[in-house]
C-alpha cells in the first residue's frame, strides 16, 4: 500500500514498481481470458492504465471486499475488461472463458461456499498475508517485504492468519444457529480444532448432525485451505494453472509505453531545482566596453500536486492513444 500512496501523492515513478510486481499475474490471467497474445496485452495495458488514472484521481485504492490486497482487484478488472470485450468481439475471448461467460459467469461455490465469505470478514493485513502465502504462494522473503513483517516472523504470522480464517468461518456458523447448546459446542470445537472432542462434545455430536458437519469442516479446514482458497478467490480459473502461467512470464525490464510517456512529461514539466533565483544567459552577457545590469529571471517551482495533475492528464491522453493503436 505504500507504493499506492506514493503514486497518489504524485510520485508516479513509484508506479513502475507496482507494474513490475503485478505484471506477470495480470498478463497470465489475461492470457486465460483472451484468445491471443495481442488481445491479452491490450487487456493488460487497459487494466494498468486504469489503475494509474484511478489512483492519481484520488479514487479508492482497492475494492472494499479485499482492502488488503491489490492483486484480486487487478484480476477482477481483467475479468471485467474481458467481459466488456465479449459484448463487442466475442471472438476475442478464449473458448473456455467465452463459455464461462455465456453460462452466466458462475463462481465455483460447489465445494466450500463460505470460505470466501470468511475471508472477506478478515482485517486487511490478514487478507494480505493469506493471499500472498496461500493463493500466490510467494516465498517467505517476498511475503515479508509485501506485508512489512520481518522474514523470521512470517511463519508464525501465517499460522495466526489461518487461525483468524478458522474463527471467521466459525462465526458464520454461529450466525445461523439458534440453540445455545449448539453454539457452545461449536465454540469449544473451534478453540481446540486439533484435539479430539471430549465425552460431552462427543455425545452432542452424536445426536446433532449439524454440529457434526461443522466439526468435520473445521477439522479439515487447515488441510483444505491450500487447495480451496485459491479456487474461491480466482474464480473460474483454478490455482495451479494460474501459478504455472504466472511463473512462465518474465518481468518486463522497462515500463509500459503509456507510463514511459507519462514519466517523460512529468520530468519535462518539473523545473530544475536550485538554491536561488535562476539567471538567464542573455542577462549574463555584457557588451564590449561597458557592464550591463544583470536581469534575474525567477522560475517558480511547481508543487507536487501540479505535477501530478499534469502527469494525470498526459497519462490519460497518451494511454488512450496507445490502447487505440493496439486494437
Amino acid at each position: 500500500m505504500a507504493l499506492m500512496l506514493s503514486v497518489r501523492k504524485g510520485e508516479v515513478d513509484s508506479f513502475r514498481q507496482l507494474y513490475r510486481r503485478h505484471y506477470a499475474a495480470v498478463q497470465a490471467y489475461a492470457f486465460q481470458c483472451m484468445a491471443g497474445p495481442l488481445h491479452a496485452q491490450d487487456v493488460t495495458a487497459r487494466v494498468f492504465a486504469g489503475l494509474l488514472q484511478q489512483t492519481l484521481a484520488g479514487e479508492s485504492l482497492v475494492e472494499r471486499r479485499y482492502p488488503g490486497c491489490l492483486r484480486p482487484h487487478l484480476l477482477g478488472n481483467v475479468r471485467t475488461t474481458a467481459v466488456m470485450r465479449w459484448h463487442r468481439e466475442p471472438e476475442a475471448l478464449s473458448t473456455e472463458f467465452r463459455e464461462w461467460v455465456a453460462a452466466g459467469s458462475r463462481w465455483p461455490w460447489g465445494e466450500d461456499g463460505q470460505l470466501a465469505l470468511a475471508f472477506e470478514r478478515l482485517p486487511a493485513s490478514t487478507q494480505r498475508l493469506l493471499w500472498h502465502s496461500v493463493v500466490e504462494r510467494d516465498a517467505p522473503a517476498l511475503t515479508a517485504r509485501i506485508t512489512g513483517l520481518a522474514p523470521h516472523a512470517v511463519p508464525a504470522a501465517c499460522d495466526e492468519a489461518r487461525g483468524a480464517l478458522r474463527q471467521a468461518r466459525m462465526d458464520l456458523y454461529l450466525d445461523r444457529l439458534e440453540r445455545q447448546d449448539c453454539r457452545d459446542a461449536i465454540r469449544r470445537l473451534a478453540a481446540r480444532p486439533e484435539t479430539p472432542p471430549d465425552a460431552e462434545l462427543t455425545d452432542h455430536l452424536g445426536f446433532c448432525p449439524s454440529c457434526w458437519g461443522v466439526y468435520k469442516d473445521l477439522a479439515r479446514l487447515d488441510k483444505q485451505v491450500e487447495t480451496q482458497l485459491p479456487v474461491r478467490m480466482l474464480g473460474w480459473w483454478t490455482g495451479e494453472p494460474y501459478l504455472r502461467a504466472k511463473a512462465a512470464i518474465p518481468v518486463p525490464m522497462g515500463e509500459p509505453p503509456f507510463l514511459a510517456r507519462l514519466l517523460e512529461r512529468v520530468r519535462a514539466d518539473a523545473p530544475a531545482r536550485s538554491d536561488g533565483p535562476t539567471t538567464t544567459k542573455a542577462a549574463q552577457a555584457t557588451a564590449p566596453g561597458r557592464h550591463r545590469r544583470r536581469r534575474r529571471v525567477v522560475v517558480p517551482h511547481q508543487t507536487g500536486a501540479a505535477v501530478a495533475v499534469a502527469g494525470f492528464l498526459a497519462g490519460i491522453s497518451v494511454g488512450m492513444l496507445l490502447l487505440t493503436a493496439l486494437r
